[in-house]
């Protein structure tokens, strides 16, 4: 088996290296436009082992097949920020909620949802809401719930984001 979370792990951080060199090489380009050229086609040509899996997520309605299922989970347990990760992380989130998964699948997603509470305001956030709106369970609304009562700031708001995502779907069902 792969070990996704080492990969995904050392796959971001080069991603985001190479990203970061080309906005390095920007700020000469003026003195070393064949520098900057360098950067951009180092980072648009760059093959990472990431990419086939990427790409079947994109491909695929809901995760049937383990090894995908296995790779999305990681995914947004390890969190990596890389150039379009937030995209990546947002259709990862979308199709969750499709597959049927496991208790220990929950729970690690579970454990994502109560992450992306205390630390992940980024562009995909209303897809974690609406992913816990499909698996929360009473740790996790606990735990927001907690949260939103005494958290402070941005912290507070996510939590009381997700939890109205979590209600709404109750009083829909």
């Amino acid at each position: 088996m792969i070990d996704f979370k080492q990969m995904i792990h050392c796959e971001g951080e080069e991603i985001a290296r190479l990203h970061s060199e080309v906005h390095e090489t920007y700020k000469n380009r003026s003195k070393d436009l064949s520098g900057w050229k360098r950067a951009c086609e180092k980072f648009h040509s760059y093959v990472s082992p990431m990419d086939k899996y990427i790409d079947s997520a994109y491909e695929e309605e809901r995760y049937s097949d383990f090894e995908l299922l296995e790779f999305a989970i990681c995914f947004l347990e390890v969190d990596p920020l890389f150039f379009r990760s937030g995209y990546v992380k947002e259709e990862l989130l979308r199709k969750l909620k499709r597959t049927e998964l496991n208790v220990g699948q929950i729970k690690r997603l579970n454990a994502v949802l109560e992450d992306a509470v205390d630390s992940r305001g980024s562009r995909e956030f209303r897809a974690y809401c609406r992913l816990a709106a499909m698996i929360a369970n009473e740790k996790l609304i606990s735990s927001v719930g907690a949260t939103a009562k005494y958290g402070k700031d941005s912290r507070k708001s996510r939590a009381n984001l997700m939890l109205r995502y979590i209600d709404q779907n109750a009083q829909s069902t």
